[in-house]
């Protein structure tokens, strides 16, 4: 199948059936890029989420939009774009539009309360998937719940993704760094 189309066709049928925001999106993505269709490794995946998180914007749409690219190049980032973006759009005009018109009528007040536990689901299994990947050991843990914890408490999550990174790196090198030869400062010389 042409590389366009393909992705086309993947990014339709994501617009239509992703909902639940992007961490939902991200865990749909997930499933069908790297273990279902194998375009992106988990670190692949992992790495171009840590990516998305660092630029501002909607996360899922610039995942989609860079897997698109990364798939089919620049008609690729076009056509993942649109094909993902506008059947949302769509389905959320036609929702609004029933919401307002019959958000009050009781055989209609149990569907919306239905939505919300399957998109608590979803989400929640995006976060232990993508969790079990990214989490390789009791370093990465300690870091991962103390950027939570901090990030609940009000830290800005962009200085905690560069702050966790720097003390994992700083830690899991510290012996090699401990191992180079030490040059005098220039002060010394």
């Amino acid at each position: 199948m042409n590389p366009v189309l393909e992705v086309f066709t993947s990014f339709l049928k994501l617009g239509f059936t992703a909902f639940g925001g992007p961490a939902a999106h991200i865990g749909m993505f997930r499933d069908e890029f790297v273990r279902r269709r194998k375009w992106l490794t988990d670190e692949a995946f992992l790495d171009l989420l840590g990516a998305t998180n660092l630029i501002p914007g909607p996360n899922s749409t610039e995942m989609a939009i860079r897997i698109g690219f990364l798939r089919a190049g620049w008609a690729g980032l076009i056509v993942s774009g649109a094909a993902f973006t506008l059947p949302a759009m769509l389905i959320v005009l036609v929702f609004s539009w029933l919401y307002v018109q019959y958000s009050s009528t009781p055989q209609v007040s149990w569907l919306l309360y239905g939505i919300k536990p399957v998109m608590i689901a979803i989400i929640l299994q995006a976060l232990w998937e993508l969790g079990r990947k990214a989490i390789k050991n009791k370093l990465s843990l300690a870091i991962g719940i103390a950027s939570i914890g901090l990030y609940f408490l009000g830290a800005n999550e962009v200085l905690l993704l560069f702050a966790g990174g720097l003390i994992m790196m700083l830690i899991q090198n510290w012996n090699r760094l401990g191992r180079l030869p030490h040059a005098a400062p220039a002060w010394e010389k």
